[in-house]
């Protein structure tokens, strides 16, 4: 990212071409902006530049002769507007000469510098806590950043920079962070089409040639955050998180293409990819990764002291890695929409109540009861079970989703009818809820419980009740006769 208080050295502005906009009349400056590595377009008429002087005139007291006089005739003639460019193109080099570390604001603003530039984009951002702050945090404490913010944010922190004037100084920035509660970061801000777009391909920003995916930045300013939410952005790009571990509480990743929860909990970690043990000890090891590495395991300072939920919707997730057991009181999981296929490495979540693998490509679950026995709400919808015989000992759940997977025969729904404490089930979608009489049959398999369950979001009608009481009474008639 551009810095122009370190870089002005090496910075540099032309005018490389102009275009003529015939149907209405109005002729754009392509105005190329140039800090370190970090470069930048900018559109601007003639009009834009005379306001520019204008201010500049009153503010700095330049000279007025510096900017090409305006002209009235033959002013969309090509040679004249090339000649334009050049001279509109000495007229930026030499204010930039004038000013050689810090720009005005009106300047600033003209080439997009509070747009690409650490300290001006914060310039902008004190601004707006300065004057808008506390009416953010008390309507809501959540904010969204884009990936750019975050990173000046972070780069800001050790910079040597002299103090910016009132409302545009940094503290006004610090003060709002270490308020937040809950940070939301994504690519860019406002902009409702970067899900689709950045989590593919490596999309810059703006007219820049900044791309959101290969900023590095830590979180140290956001010291009390009990949120985190990432869109469209790897959490990979995070550096260090150890000081969110005492406080995050929950942790919500979208539209990345991650393969590994690893990358999330474990982020910051070379050794994301060892095994993480199976209990975390009491006390922490003082010996980072020098005794883990000679046994393949991480230490426990990677383990996050108060998490609770964890949501990786619509990611690239294929299995559910050992690094959630670095979540220990984890409450909430929620891995929808990913490729997983296989459920392991959940043994170690005892406080365990949600999980949702809804839009997964799970085709079995073979004695699930031994990994998450105190599950009360698991979400299976949009996958590819035949059987359920594999639930049939989650004692503890409450509500279960089966909805739109290939559950065919009605006996699958034996497994779950004797499961003491549910409530909801749904079991829409399937080729089961397309037979004759579906809901009654369904009802009938909980026998005297029929009338406390809610059959795919509505409880049994009278009429579906009495007929399941007697489609149990069949059932029950036909068992005993088995048993003799």
């Amino acid at each position: 990212m551009a810095c122009y208080y370190r870089q002005h050295e090496d910075s540099s502005v032309t005018v490389p071409k102009f275009c003529n906009e015939t149907s209405v009349g109005v002729t754009y400056y392509d105005i190329k902006v140039r800090v370190g590595r970090v470069e930048w377009l900018v559109e601007r008429r003639y009009k834009d530049f005379a306001q520019l002087h204008d201010k500049l005139v009153e503010e700095v007291a330049i000279s007025k002769k510096l900017l090409p006089p305006k002209k009235l005739v033959g002013n969309k003639q090509p040679a004249f507007l090339e000649q334009r460019r050049e001279q509109l193109e000495t007229y930026l080099q030499e204010l930039l000469i004038y000013f050689r570390t810090e720009l005005p604001r009106a300047l600033a603003e003209f080439l997009d510098f509070n747009k690409y530039d650490i300290i001006y984009l914060l310039q902008d951002l004190a601004k707006l806590f300065h004057e808008s702050g506390d009416a953010l945090l008390s309507s809501k404490k959540e904010y969204n950043l884009s990936a750019l913010e975050v990173f000046a944010i972070s780069e800001r922190l050790s910079l040597p920079c002299p103090p910016s004037p009132g409302k545009y100084d940094f503290s006004h920035v610090l003060d709002f962070c270490t308020q937040l509660v809950s940070l939301v970061v994504t690519p860019v801000k406002d902009n409702s089409s970067f899900t689709q777009d950045y989590n593919t391909v490596d999309v810059p920003i703006g007219r820049s040639n900044i791309i959101p995916n290969r900023l590095k930045f830590n979180l140290n300013a956001f010291r009390n955050l009990k949120t985190l939410r990432f869109s469209a952005l790897s959490t990979e790009n995070i550096v260090d998180v150890e000081l969110l571990k005492p406080t995050l509480q929950t942790i919500c990743v979208h539209n990345t293409t991650i393969q590994n929860i690893n990358q999330v909990l474990l982020c910051d970690n070379l050794h994301k990819h060892c095994d993480v043990p199976s209990l975390l000890p009491e006390e922490i090891s003082s010996t980072a990764c020098g005794a883990s590495e000679s046994n393949g395991s991480l230490v426990t300072a990677d383990a996050w002291q108060e998490l609770t939920e964890l949501d990786l919707t619509g990611n690239l997730l294929t299995q559910i890695d050992g690094s959630v057991r670095t979540a220990p009181k984890l409450r909430y999981l929620v891995l929808e929409q990913n490729r997983i296929r296989n459920v392991q490495n959940l043994s170690e979540l005892p406080h365990l109540q949600l999980l949702s693998l809804s839009g997964n490509l799970i085709s079995e679950c073979v004695d699930w009861h031994l990994t998450m026995g105190n599950l009360v709400t698991l979400k299976l919808a949009q996958n590819k079970l035949k059987t359920l015989s594999g639930l049939r000992k989650l004692l503890s759940l409450v509500n279960l989703d089966l909805s739109s997977n290939q559950i065919e025969e009605l006996d699958e729904v034996d497994h779950i009818a004797n499961l003491p404490l549910l409530e909801t089930l749904r079991l829409t979608g399937n080729p089961l809820a397309g037979s004759v009489d579906y809901r009654p049959r369904v009802l009938a398999r909980f026998h005297e419980r029929a009338a406390e369950l809610s059959l795919d979001n509505e409880p049994g009608t009278q009429l579906e009740l009495d007929t399941a009481l007697v489609l149990s009474a069949l059932l029950k008639s036909k068992q005993r006769a088995k048993q003799k």
